[in-house]
């Protein structure tokens, strides 16, 4: 039987999106408290889980927060909308969980609490 579980993290970030036609006043320069889901799917194993959530905790701590944390997304992005880097993050995770008896099955990006981009496979 397939499971789906996940974690939440957080991450503070800022931001410039260029064109003030286009994006707005999100032109100027600001920040935003991310919210980030992750969930992985697979079997539940004979421990009785799909993975441990402290081994998706490690290679997110490692791989997005440590990166993204107070740090300004432009140095990572030529545009850094949420859906840029929603994709960022499914593809560096995607990439960092193979081999694993789980896969990961999206990532939802929460860029303000009503927004938010979901990328799933």
């Amino acid at each position: 039987m397939k499971t789906i579980v996940g974690r939440h993290f957080e991450f503070e970030a800022s931001h410039q999106l260029p064109e003030k036609n286009v994006y707005g006043k999100c032109s100027k320069l600001h920040g935003h408290r991310y919210e980030l889901t992750i969930e992985v799917m697979g079997e539940i194993n004979e421990e009785g889980w799909v993975c441990n959530f402290s081994d998706v905790k490690k290679i997110v701590q490692e791989k997005v927060i440590s990166k993204f944390d107070h740090s300004s997304l432009n140095d990572f992005f030529k545009i850094p909308t949420a859906e840029v880097v929603a994709s960022n993050i499914f593809n560096t995770l995607e990439e960092s969980l193979k081999g694993q008896n789980y896969f990961l099955k999206s990532v939802k990006l929460y860029e303000t609490s009503k927004c938010y981009v979901k990328i799933t496979k």
